[in-house]
């Protein structure tokens, strides 16, 4: 019997550091390499990383990158991408707080009628480190995702009058954004949690999280879609017609020296710490300690750029090399393709591979890190 066939995404950061040719180049590889579907975007103001842990002592890299905080508008830089690798589609991790629910839509059927319906918004409530440094209100998230769901499911629906809506935070009278629907987005639920998952499966074409990190195992996919697609089917909605997506972070090297130097990496180990489980209390679930207090959740507390030294050393120190192993696929792309192959079987239909190598390696070995990021996807689309 076939093998399931995945949707395949691989990240494309290049930020306002380098020309925007370099992005196009990078994008120009993917297209051509005829398995890799989508570039993905993380619509992002700042980093996850303190500024202090982005050294060379850490990492050649940081010697030719002068910080990991200079972010692009990855809208116009989506638009630029349509442009040079048109057969590509593309996805963008956002948020629904940032931007009005009315503009935020108009902005995602523009991409839509760019991309030619090759466009997908993953949507979360967003992170702290988004929001609460910039001004905005990080008690309305939910209510402002819920908000965001409606408001754009009124206006895909609805091309023939305009629109009036009273929701928590956003009021519309007589809103009106024209007849055009020629493409229209896809948005998928990002993130985890109940009230997230019930306005995905109300709402949405599908539904993505991180693998490892929150995905914790195959099964564990294979019983939270299951769960899922009862809740669409109690909805009235096609279960077979949602989509489930991961997002599988990875270290992708042949060599196991390169790859025991990336684990015990500080940079790698920060990862492991904040985040190797979005929720701090599934540790236990490993039968490992919690880095970080049980309740503790990144993108509710976390603030990179207030961090020091020695806060965020300590807080690296309380995660393990078994923590990071945990935390992360490592090895060949055929060994990352066979790990990621069951999450496939469980019912996963898009996947993005995150490889966090290229962080760390010397700036020349980027274009051979690409290309195992490739190798992966290639391998993901071969059927047995």
């Amino acid at each position: 019997m076939p093998a399931r066939i995945p949707e395949t995404a691989i990240p494309v950061v290049v930020d306002r550091n380098f020309p925007v040719e370099m992005f196009g180049d990078m994008l120009r590889a993917l297209e051509a390499s005829g398995v890799v579907d989508t570039f993905q975007m993380w619509d992002q103001m700042t980093s996850w990383n303190p500024r202090c842990l982005w050294s060379p002592a850490r990492t050649p890299m940081a010697g030719v990158v002068p910080d990991v905080d200079s972010f692009a508008d990855w809208f116009p830089m989506a638009g630029y991408g349509a442009a040079v690798a048109p057969k590509l589609g593309s996805v963008i991790s956002i948020d629904s707080l940032r931007r009005g629910p009315a503009e935020l839509t108009q902005t995602l059927m523009t991409m839509a009628n760019i991309t030619q319906g090759k466009f997908t918004a993953h949507i979360g409530a967003g992170e702290f480190k988004q929001l609460q440094p910039f001004g905005h209100d990080v008690k309305q998230k939910i209510g402002r995702l819920e908000d965001f769901y409606k408001i754009f499911d009124a206006f895909r629906h609805n091309n023939a009058t305009p629109i009036d809506y009273q929701g928590k935070y956003t009021t519309l009278d007589q809103a009106w954004l024209g007849v055009a629907r020629n493409h229209m987005p896809k948005i998928w639920g990002l993130g985890g949690g109940p009230k997230i998952v019930d306005l995905s499966t109300r709402y949405a074409d599908g539904f993505a999280t991180m693998g490892l990190m929150v995905w914790s195992s195959p099964d564990n996919a294979r019983e939270e879609i299951s769960k899922m697609k009862a809740l669409l089917a109690g909805k009235g909605r096609d279960p077979e017609s949602f989509g489930f997506g991961i997002y599988m972070p990875c270290l992708l090297h042949e060599d196991q020296n390169v790859l025991s130097y990336a684990l015990d990496n500080d940079l790698i180990r920060w990862i492991t710490t904040i985040m190797g489980r979005i929720n701090q209390g599934d540790w236990e679930k490993e039968g490992m300690p919690s880095p970080m207090s049980k309740d503790w959740h990144y993108a509710n507390h976390l603030l990179p750029v207030r961090l020091g030294e020695a806060e965020t050393l300590a807080m690296i120190a309380r995660s393990t090399l078994r923590h990071a192993e945990k935390s992360f696929l490592f090895g060949t792309a055929s060994k990352i393709a066979a790990d990621i192959q069951p999450y496939v079987d469980a019912g996963v239909t898009w996947v993005g591979v995150l490889d966090f190598m290229p962080m760390l390696l010397e700036p020349a070995e980027s274009a051979a890190a690409l290309a195992r990021s490739i190798e992966v996807c290639r391998l993901l689309k071969q059927t047995t």
